[in-house]
């Protein structure tokens, strides 16, 4: 029996029991009993790539491409050969992995998807076959997600959801502005007619009479010719001053 690189063996033997689940065979040459029987695994780490549809809220149908990698813990080769047999892969691997998936898929809604990061996605769906898949001796190094397709349709309707929902936004930002722009300019209108109700309430006639007075006694003091026209009517005087 020979076991080249990456390879591990189990033998049968039918005169001890069957499987002799003391001894996994590593890399090298070995001697058997003509009646045993050996069986070889990789106990590498191998990828499969693989696509299953999952049925999704709304009953909406998805299709799902994921790839996973694994590798069988050697010294529980037996265990695993007796309970999964050689193909372990089709019988427990891949049905854990894709169930795993397809469980954490299903509970989301199209728009989720859509939207949804396919490392977080990763992430869960990993978790999720680790805990499975560790029970029958097989370890999973990873889970990914590569790719998750809605149907045409239901891509269109959800894009076509979110550009009016985009454009909703847009309007509303822009009524913010201009009631923003509105409250300013009543709060500048209001500013205006208070400070023009206290300037007019300031100017009595007297106070403007002592201004006029003042005004023309400093004028009165210039070296520039001056004329004082008083309108008829009027107590309010106009200086019209020249050279």
């Amino acid at each position: 029996m020979i076991n080249g690189p990456g390879k591990a063996s189990i033998v049968f033997k039918p005169f001890y029991g069957g499987i002799d689940k003391k001894t996994t065979y590593g890399e090298g040459v070995y001697f058997i009993c003509p009646w045993d029987t050996s069986y070889q695994f990789s106990v590498r780490e191998q990828a499969v790539n693989d696509t299953l549809s999952v049925l999704v809220k709304d009953g909406v149908n998805v299709r799902v491409r994921v790839n996973y990698r694994y590798y069988p813990i050697k010294d529980s080769l037996p265990v695993i050969f007796k309970r999964f047999g050689a193909d372990y892969l089709s019988v427990f691997v891949k049905p854990e992995v894709l169930y795993a998936v397809r469980e954490r898929v299903s509970g989301m809604k199209p728009e989720e998807i859509y939207s949804s990061r396919l490392a977080q996605l990763k992430i869960e769906a990993n978790e999720n076959s680790l805990r499975r898949v560790s029970q029958g001796h097989i370890r999973i190094s990873d889970v990914l997600i590569l790719d998750i397709k809605l149907p045409p349709k239901v891509t269109e309707s959800i894009e076509n959801k979110l550009r009016e929902e985009q454009l909703a936004k847009e309007y509303d930002f822009k009524i913010t502005i201009a009631q923003k722009e509105k409250t300013i300019k009543t709060i500048e209108a209001q500013a205006i007619k208070i400070s023009e109700e206290t300037i007019g309430k300031g100017l009595s006639d007297r106070y403007l009479q002592f201004k006029q007075i003042e005004a023309l006694d400093k004028l009165s003091r210039s070296s520039n010719a001056k004329t004082v026209v008083v309108p008829n009517g009027s107590k309010n005087p106009l200086v019209v001053s020249g050279q």
